[in-house]
């Protein structure tokens, strides 16, 4: 019987300590770098006829890595004992990205210049300093977009914002209730563009692109 306070006492602590919360409840920002994995797509279903040069349908997929650095605001909730937690977050990534794709003989170069939107979090507390969470939201693409020909000249140049449904995961660890480290992962797929008209052969055609994009990001989070 003896014990029992003690076994209590230890209870009691191991209790707090799952419960306790990653962050302080309420509004923070933060700050990331991350590595920006860009795909695009470009659909030519018809050849242009009439040309100098052999030209040729088809669909062909490029990517290419770059660095970004991004910021954002948010909140955070603790709810069910500070066991879980939601929140909201608007975010703006400056990015850095670009592809050049080729089918037949048109080339469409992609330069994406930023991302942003706003995403909803939910997320557990596995313990004291460390959470696991997901994500879904909505993003913004903002990029350039240039067509050119293998051969020669004419080119065009335009630029495009895009959007598409993002999905994620992170994971925090409390340096303290109001500073965190965080890794975290984002993936927009599908979003679809008219390219520029194409020039060459005065056929004006437009044909189909869409983007994938893959964020990986490590960063810090300050509430307040």
């Amino acid at each position: 019987m003896k014990h029992i306070p003690a076994v209590v006492a230890a209870a009691t602590a191991l209790t707090a300590f799952a419960s306790a919360p990653v962050m302080a409840e309420g509004f923070y920002v933060s700050g990331n770098i991350g590595l920006t994995s860009l795909g695009h797509t470009l659909e030519r279903n018809e050849a242009t006829a009439g040309l100098p040069v052999p030209d040729s349908a088809g669909i062909s997929h490029v990517q290419s890595d770059d660095a970004s650095i991004g910021l954002a605001v948010g909140y955070h909730h603790n709810f069910t004992n500070n066991n879980y937690f939601v929140g909201g977050e608007a975010f703006y990534n400056h990015e850095n990205a670009s592809t050049r794709n080729i089918v037949g003989v048109l080339g469409t170069d992609i330069n994406l210049n930023s991302s942003y939107g706003a995403r909803l979090i939910g997320g557990v507390n596995v313990t004291q300093k460390f959470s696991l969470y997901g994500h879904v939201g909505y993003t913004q693409l903002d990029f350039d977009v240039h067509n050119s020909y293998t051969f020669a000249p004419p080119t065009r140049d335009a630029g495009f914002t895009e959007g598409g449904v993002s999905l994620g995961l992170g994971a925090l660890y409390a340096v303290n209730d109001r500073v965190s480290l965080f890794a975290d992962y984002t993936k927009v797929t599908d979003v679809n563009f008219n390219g520029l008209p194409e020039v060459a052969g005065g056929t004006g055609r437009v044909n189909a692109n869409s983007l994938d994009i893959d964020r990986i990001s490590y960063g810090v989070r300050v509430s307040f």
